[in-house]
């Protein structure tokens, strides 16, 4: 095989269509190892909200820990807020209420290639959950699953929700429907076989109360594509009064 490079202007231009051909090809296999990756941890990983309870079990047993020791130092002096430091914090938080009332509205639910599916998770706001369902046609709970998403979508505009078919991501069946949830490129839910998180119960309002129970919509993400604050029966109000306003990750 002829591996020096050809000159002249037939040979320039099968270079360049060689180079690129190489260049489609090893983005392919990167975007396939990722997502490969993504999806082999799926059903083991644990999600956000886990790592930050681990995170505050630990900080609470070192709190217990400087707090017996601070039985045997004086209290220091406390250091007095600066105004300017008041200043920053206060425009740090307008900023972000700002920020939360200029959320994007989608409002549909949409079918996405293994080509685009990192893209899309990756490419959102940090306050936007993308809530992926992992399916196949074949399955029946699949498809039902298929038009409560459509539902929600509608209703959580806040939220982006799409669609991966299971061959496109070498994923088990065996595990579908799954639901992952990502906010910020981190996995925040994990429903692997949602169909033993819902129970026989298996129907919208189930499925929609199963979502909020695991962190994966809150009610920071209800608003229909048009606007407004939906007036239906919703699970989201039953459950107001038992979530804070922190439930949102």
């Amino acid at each position: 095989m002829d591996t020096q490079r050809h000159t002249g202007p037939k040979g320039v231009m099968a270079d360049h269509a060689h180079h690129q051909h190489q260049q489609i090809v090893l983005e392919q296999a990167k975007r396939h190892d990722y997502n490969a990756r993504v999806l082999a941890k799926a059903p083991t990983t644990t999600t956000y909200l886990q790592d930050v309870a681990a995170e505050q079990a630990a900080e609470q047993a070192a709190e217990q820990a400087a707090e017996q020791a601070a039985e045997l130092t004086p209290t220091p002096t406390p250091t007095p807020i600066l105004d300017n430091d008041l200043v920053l914090y206060r425009q740090k938080r307008l900023l972000e209420l700002q920020s939360l009332a200029t959320r994007q509205l989608f409002g549909s639910f949409d079918t996405i290639d293994a080509y685009h599916y990192s893209d899309i998770i990756d490419q959102q706001p940090p306050t936007v959950p993308v809530v992926v369902h992992i399916y196949d046609n074949s399955l029946s709970h699949c498809r039902s699953l298929d038009d409560y998403l459509r539902d929600l979508a509608r209703m959580y505009a806040r939220a982006k929700f799409i669609r991966v078919a299971a061959d496109d991501l070498d994923f088990d069946i065996v595990g579908s429907p799954a639901v992952l949830v990502y906010k910020g490129g981190i996995l925040i839910a994990n429903l692997v076989r949602l169909i033993d998180l819902v129970g026989p119960r298996w129907s919208a309002e189930a499925v929609e109360d199963t979502l909020l129970s695991y962190g994966a919509l809150c009610e920071e993400d209800v608003e229909d594509s048009h606007g407004s604050i939906p007036n239906s029966s919703s699970n989201i109000h039953k459950k107001k009064d038992d979530a804070s306003d922190d439930d949102c990750v």
